[in-house]
């Protein structure tokens, strides 16, 4: 048992609830058998790189930052898991919560590390923010030596401490910041959701200024977006110049981290676990993001417009065409051979 077969049974499991117990089932396993093995795996940033590659090749890519947080209504006794705001309900339950790091082209996204934040309810005098947990993150991240050029981040890390961190490793990123957000320009204090200089005329989409915030200079864009309630405006933050429009092609990115969450949860078995040990837990997860890896690589080689798409595509191989599904299932090895 590896993690690759792990990653495999829970793209290719009917069973709606993929836990522990659906993989061991879809592989011929014992659930005990597979708990041990799923205990001991050793999950890092080397487990993805053969995937890396055979996506990306040589192309200079983009990092992405954002966290989650995954209902466990019932399941008070994961370690780690405490009562949170869960997005999906807009109410406060028992949740676990991690930090995913991720790699896009702009086309495909490839997950590559995930850690927990945990509240400072449990971790006391240890507690780290999730700005500080990213930090480790982007740590990590540079100690492999991949091809990024960018860096990106929603609005809950643009803290000084966490800009001045990046600017210190020379990583050019763009981040989201709030618009409540005082900035000195030409000389005065201004916020950016008034300031002239980033007014957006009618034919304009977005803007750039340069000016000083926290005693440093940075770059502010603002741009027009098509929320729920109407048009409005959200402001981006980066250490580099360039062009108003690349600015916002780089934070767009993002959005591929999002539809991570969404295919993770609701198609494979993200929040399934009912392990109680969180580094199970983790390693689950980080199974998920392999099995996420493997979507991404139907997804290009047979040109289809999602990760669902890849999910039904090896589903109806497996259906209909026994050897080409057993094909596909041996070409997702050989990228690790």
């Amino acid at each position: 048992m590896n993690i690759q077969e792990y990653s495999i049974a829970l793209l290719t499991s009917f069973e709606r609830n993929k836990n522990t117990s659906a993989v061991a089932r879809e592989l011929g396993e014992s659930q005990s058998t597979l708990s041990r093995h799923l205990k001991n795996f050793n999950i890092d940033i080397s487990t993805f790189k053969p995937l890396i590659k055979h996506v990306f090749g040589k192309k200079g890519l983009i990092f992405g930052c954002d966290d989650t947080t995954i209902t466990k209504r019932y399941a008070n006794l994961i370690e780690g898991t405490a009562s949170m705001f869960d997005q999906a309900t807009k109410t406060f339950a028992n949740c676990y919560s991690i930090l995913a790091g991720c790699l896009t082209d702009g086309k495909h996204l490839l997950p590559i590390e995930a850690k927990q934040w945990v509240p400072k309810s449990i971790m006391q005098d240890e507690y780290l923010t999730k700005a500080q947990v990213a930090e480790k993150l982007v740590t990590i991240i540079l100690s492999y030596g991949l091809n990024i050029q960018y860096f990106v981040f929603d609005g809950l890390y643009s803290t000084i401490t966490f800009m001045n961190f990046l600017n210190d490793q020379y990583c050019k990123f763009v981040m989201k910041i709030r618009n409540t957000t005082v900035v000195e320009f030409n000389g005065e204090l201004v916020r950016l959701s008034e300031c002239q200089a980033l007014r957006l005329n009618s034919n304009q989409s977005q803007k750039t200024i340069y000016a000083k915030w926290k005693g440093k200079f940075w770059y502010f864009t603002a741009i027009r977006r098509s929320g729920k309630h109407g048009p409005k405006i959200i402001y981006l933050v980066a250490n580099f110049k360039t062009k108003a429009r690349i600015y916002v092609r780089i934070y767009d990115s993002r959005w591929g981290v999002e539809k991570l969450f969404r295919t993770g949860k609701q198609s494979l078995g993200i929040s399934a676990s009912s392990s109680r040990f969180s580094n199970v837990y983790l390693n689950h997860i980080k199974c998920v993001f392999v099995a996420y890896g493997f979507l991404q690589v139907i997804q290009k080689k047979f040109r289809l417009g999602s990760a669902e798409d890849a999910i039904r595509k090896i589903q109806s191989l497996k259906l209909k065409r026994l050897s080409s599904y057993n094909r596909l299932k041996q070409s997702f090895l050989e990228i690790y051979a």
